[in-house]
């Protein structure tokens, strides 16, 4: 049996807060309660039905689980509605979640895989200063100043009745009613001030970092130039959200080396008209993000500093290729089969489903089953592709970028570009140099 709560909004709605607060409460899942004074508690408590728990953050939900035994239920539930809703958080507590905060952002800066700081950039810039747009990494700027007060407000505000979904999985629905109407509150009054709406604006959001990131090993590591380029796209319940599924997975992608054939993407238009073709792009990968009330389409690349334009150019040409481009019917059914056989892959395993269940009940009240999503990705059509592709590229662009970006073009470059048919990047100013010409020009600089 696998239980599941799901707070809705999560980490978006920080308005009001301080950032980072989200981040915090990540790190203190499962950590002392009314009922419970420490993890082990809940762990003892636990024990006896084979039980354990965990929890997974994103941007706009938080998922609680306890997996046990039938017989446990009622305690699986329990916990959950004391981590949710009673959680009473020591200074001890909060002090090793800053100190595991702040080795995490250290970990960024060491690690291989910058993915997920670029993938924060994008929103930034596509959400400029609301909602999906703040930081999931806590700033470093508010890390040493997050205290009690603001996590046990950040709770009352958000961690409300009518933006959970409890999700069980191999239990008995009428027990977990009851073990629901038991442990959560039915009536409680909430204050809906704090509702947050999405608003994609588009924009730009640059991180300069020329330094190369430290080595444990003998060999550094290379110092490179991250772009990611998106435009909205649609949220998850949305009529156009599988067609955007299906887009994402004909585009594909991944790094430079990755072992596999077919079934591992090697044929997605990524591969074969960027990797395959481009020995300096390390890396290259569409992504979509969707969300309960829009998305973020984006295409994610990396390569060696002194082909930061070059990127940036082929990540403009695939998506005008999209727009324009013809959609064979070879690919398109290797998109659709791959898409589906990977939605049927991930729902075996009960988080997946978990997440699956709680997120389409918190957007709609009501699931499409597997065999409606499959039915659904075998109606898209080339031509609902390249007309989405059309609405998706109206948008205003989001542009993300980090590392050693001395010539990565200015985002007025690149939105020029996309504006053009042939989407030529043609004034070769990188953004580093339009920005001292600018500063130059009032002053800010000294010759």
């Amino acid at each position: 049996a696998v239980v599941s709560t799901q707070s809705g909004h999560y980490g978006r709605d920080e308005k009001n807060h301080k950032e980072g607060v989200a981040h915090f409460l990540e790190k203190l899942s499962f950590s002392r309660t009314r009922n419970y004074e420490s993890p082990e508690q809940m762990v003892a408590a636990l024990e006896p039905y084979g039980g354990m728990y965990e929890s997974l953050h994103f941007k706009d939900v938080a998922v609680f689980i306890v997996s046990c035994l039938p017989d446990g239920l009622d305690t699986a539930t329990e916990i959950l509605s004391q981590t949710l809703l009673h959680s009473d958080f020591s200074s001890d507590d909060i002090e090793a979640a800053r100190e595991s905060i702040a080795c995490e952002i250290e970990m960024f800066k060491m690690g291989a895989d910058q993915e997920p700081i670029v993938t924060d950039l994008v929103h930034a810039a596509a959400y400029n200063n609301n909602t999906l747009g703040y930081h999931k990494i806590c700033p470093v700027s508010t890390l040493p100043y997050i205290q009690k007060s603001d996590l046990d407000n950040y709770c009352k505000s958000n961690y409300l009745p009518s933006r959970m979904a409890l999700v069980g999985v191999g239990v008995d629905h009428e027990a977990l009613v009851r073990s629901a109407q038991k442990h959560f509150p039915t009536i409680l009054n909430e204050d809906t001030s704090e509702e947050s709406v999405a608003e994609y604006s588009g924009g730009y959001c640059y991180k300069h970092d020329d330094q190369p990131p430290p080595s444990i090993g003998p060999q550094e590591l290379p110092t490179l130039t991250h772009v990611a380029i998106g435009f909205k796209s649609s949220a998850h319940q949305h009529e156009d959200y599988v067609k955007y599924c299906v887009l994402n997975t004909l585009m594909g992608g991944g790094g430079s080396f990755s072992a596999g054939g077919p079934g591992k993407g090697m044929y997605t238009r990524l591969y074969l008209q960027v990797l395959n073709r481009y020995h300096w792009i390390y890396s290259a990968l569409a992504l979509n993000h969707p969300y309960q009330d829009c998305g973020i389409f984006t295409i994610n690349g990396s390569c060696h500093p002194n082909h930061g334009w070059d990127l940036t150019q082929v990540i403009i040409k695939q998506f005008k290729e999209m727009e324009n481009g013809k959609i064979n019917h070879s690919e398109l059914e290797r998109a659709k089969t791959q898409l589906k056989s990977t939605l049927l892959m991930n729902l075996e395993y009960r988080t997946i489903e978990l997440e699956d269940i709680g997120r389409q009940v918190l957007a709609s009240g009501e699931r499409k089953t597997p065999a409606e999503l499959c039915a659904m990705i075998e109606a898209v059509t080339p031509h609902q592709l390249q007309a989405l592709a059309k609405q998706m590229l109206a948008s205003k662009p989001a542009v993300g970028a980090f590392g050693d970006l001395k010539n990565v073009p200015s985002y007025e470059e690149i939105e020029a570009a996309f504006k053009r048919d042939n989407g030529e990047l043609t004034n070769r100013i990188s953004h580093f140099l339009l920005k001292g010409m600018r500063s130059k020009a009032t002053g800010l600089i000294k010759s």
